[in-house]
């Protein structure tokens, strides 16, 4: 079960990330005096036979299980497998899709339980309900399998005061193989970091409303404590938020940012976030720099108003400029997010997006196909609009490696056009004089085995779009 192989020729550029989910619901189950033992298959990669021979030895009474939707069959599969040939243990399945689908995938023997949304709470009470044979019916915001049906209980309530929280149990995991992708990475030893949960944002794409519209925020306090017990106890020199947005405001990035420089915490380290580009000024950037920001990472997403307007991003490629320039005057690295192939979206509006990209002073930019994921709004129209269906979730991956199997295409392109923009868009902006130098000389982030395996897939992934063209 090779976990990275859904990125196809990018492969190869995929490492272990920081599961700060699992690392919360592990500490949370310590807390509430229970075993825990973990494994984290990105770093080993075990088959599932490997897997279930562990979860045998190690006498797992409860096995939980974190479903996304790209690797959603293998989860599923898995499961399976572990239900039928471990007699008593069960299973429990959390995170986006499986919430989404819960019915479905309880339905079919897939798993025990689902536990929807945040799992701290709710995770440990129903590991000890299965061990100790009590009723499931009384834990708020979780789906069981119940006399041959399906049920689910009333919704929880979302976690009001996340410094209540145990820190993450990351000496639980293998943390030291841990990176970030290859645009966010500054440094290593690396793990992440947690600052807000819930979104009042409404873009159309994101698959994240799981976790609520209402923001709630850390005290910044907590949160420059927990930076200086990642630096101080485990060496980190790259801490990396994992929020959609950090800084939300800039209030409390401003709050955050100062109690992260009173702390005054030695050592060479940095962190990054990803922030909207209506939230940043200059004072902002300079503060976030004064405080050990290295790399501001954007969603751009397109670099035409129409479509910005069209997925809901409520801000303009002029706030896109203003933002960039704000974080250069401060002298910080900018990584940016573009998707490509967004409702609406020709030929011709790619190219604008991929030449808006060319003309921002950014360090980085990632060109993702986009993708509906379940959970989206984007998502539920396109089922309803009869352009997509349910299922075949291996294919849900921005870089998928097929063109013809891409779950969404706009009307007016095809796949193969739009993998081919989306390599034409990585050939022109990281084969420029510029930003080659700036990699090599300034920035020098990325190691030199990990540049020469990106541009050497850059560079044939153009030759065989030249010779595929030339075919035809």
């Amino acid at each position: 079960m090779d976990v990275a192989a859904g990125f196809g020729e990018y492969q190869s550029l995929m490492e272990p990330m920081p599961c700060i989910g699992l690392a919360y619901l592990a500490a949370a189950c310590r807390r509430a005096g229970q075993e825990v033992l973990v494994l984290d298959n990105f770093v080993t990669n075990h088959p599932p036979r490997k897997i279930v021979d562990l979860a045998r030895a190690w006498g797992a009474q409860v096995v939980g299980l974190t479903m996304l939707t790209p690797t959603a069959r293998s989860t599923e599969a898995l499961a399976r497998t572990l239900r039928s040939e471990i007699p008593g243990i069960h299973v429990v399945l959390g995170n986006l899709h499986a919430s989404l689908f819960a019915e479905d995938i309880l339905a079919a023997g897939t798993g025990d339980v689902i536990v929807h949304g945040e799992g701290e709470i709710r995770f440990p009470q129903v590991v000890e309900a299965l061990v100790g044979g009590r009723e499931l019916s009384d834990i708020p915001g979780i789906s069981y399998r119940n006399d041959g049906g399906v049920r689910q209980t009333a919704p929880a309530e979302p976690i009001s005061e996340l410094d209540d929280l145990p820190y993450p149990a990351w000496e639980l995991f293998p943390w030291s193989s841990y990176t970030f992708l290859p645009f966010v990475t500054i440094a290593r030893p690396c793990l992440s970091l947690l600052g807000t949960r819930g979104c009042p944002f409404h873009c159309k794409f994101c698959a994240l409303g799981y976790m609520g519209s209402t923001l709630r925020k850390r005290a910044p306090e907590a949160i420059a404590g927990e930076i200086e017990w990642l630096v101080r106890d485990f060496g980190i020199r790259h801490v990396g938020f994992v929020d959609p947005i950090f800084p939300f405001s800039r209030s409390h990035g401003l709050a955050v940012c100062r109690a992260i420089q009173e702390r005054k915490i030695p050592g060479p380290w940095w962190w990054t976030s990803e922030t909207r580009v209506d939230v940043v000024d200059e004072e902002i950037c300079r503060e976030m720099k004064k405080a050990r920001c290295k790399r501001i990472l954007f969603g751009v997403e397109s670099g035409v108003n129409e479509l910005l307007e069209g997925v809901g991003k409520n801000f303009t490629t002029d706030d896109v400029r203003k933002a960039v320039q704000s974080a250069r005057s401060a002298d910080l690295e900018i990584s940016a997010f573009f998707m490509l192939g967004l409702p609406g979206e020709n030929a011709e509006m790619t190219r604008q997006t991929i030449d808006f990209a060319l003309s921002l002073d950014i360090d980085f930019a990632k060109f993702g196909i986009t993708i509906p994921l379940p959970g989206s709004e984007l998502y539920d129209d396109l089922v309803r609009q009869g352009k997509i269906k349910k299922g075949d979730w291996d294919r849900y991956t921005t870089f998928n490696p097929d063109p013809e199997t891409l779950p969404y295409i706009p009307e007016g392109l095809t796949g193969r056009e739009l993998q081919a923009l989306q390599r034409r868009a990585n050939m022109e902006f990281y084969f420029r004089w510029r930003i080659i130098l700036r990699h090599l000389v300034v920035i020098r982030s990325i190691g030199l085995r990990m540049l020469a395996k990106g541009a050497w897939i850059v560079f044939r992934q153009w030759v065989g779009g030249k010779l595929g063209k030339s075919k035809r």
